[in-house]
C-alpha cells in the first residue's frame, strides 16, 4: 500500500523550512491534525442531517487542507462527497463516511510517525 502521504509534497514543505525558523512541515502537519477532527466531525453531522449545503462547505474545506499536505486519497474521499452533496436526493452512505474515516485515519498514522 502506498502512502496516505505524496512524497513530492511533502518534500516542497520541507523546502520552506528557513534557518532558525519553525519547521514549517511540522507545523502545517500539526495544523492539519488540530484541524481536520472538526471537519470530518461537521461532514458527519451535515450528512446526517441532510443538509448538502454544510456538507458541500465541510468537504471541501477538507479536500483543500489534503491536498495542501498531500493526502491524495483523503482529498479523493472528500471531493466524492463533494460531488455528492451537489446531486439531488443523494446523500452519503455509509461507506462514504466510513473511506473518510479510513483516509484520515491513514493520514493521521503517517503525520504521527513524521512528528
Amino acid at each position: 500500500m502506498d502512502g496516505a502521504l505524496d512524497p513530492a509534497v511533502l518534500d516542497s514543505l520541507r523546502q520552506l523550512n528557513q534557518e532558525g525558523e519553525p519547521d514549517v512541515l511540522a507545523d502545517v502537519l500539526g495544523l492539519f491534525l488540530a484541524d481536520a477532527p472538526g471537519r470530518i466531525e461537521a461532514i458527519v453531522v451535515a450528512a446526517s442531517a441532510g443538509d448538502a449545503a454544510a456538507l458541500q462547505r465541510s468537504a471541501h474545506a477538507l479536500k483543500g487542507a489534503a491536498g495542501a499536505i498531500g493526502a491524495k486519497a483523503l482529498q479523493a474521499a472528500c471531493r466524492e462527497l463533494e460531488a455528492l452533496s451537489k446531486r439531488p436526493g443523494l446523500a452519503p452512505g455509509d461507506a462514504d463516511l466510513a473511506e473518510l474515516h479510513r483516509e484520515y485515519d491513514r493520514v493521521k498514522a503517517e503525520i504521527d510517525l513524521l512528528l
